[in-house]
């Protein structure tokens, strides 16, 4: 699923059955493409990785969403950036 971010061409995909996400980055000129957020599976067992478990809210700070586990209730702070080094996600406790 893609996530609108208030950049013009950036996206955030997510894979909503394991919470793994990448930004997808478009481009009118030169070189589009996809950039990995975050690799890590947030689920245990493929028993767990059920459509539509994880989606992102959007936070009034452009560059930070909220991932949450709809089925346990689980948050990661996302921070999307257009520097590489700048990317995170970090657990909500």
């Amino acid at each position: 699923f893609l996530f609108f971010i208030k950049n013009t061409y950036n996206f955030i995909k997510l894979d909503t059955r394991t919470g793994q996400m990448e930004m997808v980055q478009w481009t009118t000129s030169g070189y589009p493409g996809t950039y990995t957020l975050s690799d890590i599976k947030r689920v245990d067992n493929i028993e767990d990785e059920i459509p539509g478990r994880f989606t992102l809210y959007a936070t009034t700070n452009f560059y930070n969403f909220v991932l949450l586990d709809q089925i346990d209730g689980r948050t990661w702070q996302v921070q999307w950036s257009t520097d590489p080094n700048e990317m995170m996600v970090v657990r909500i406790y």
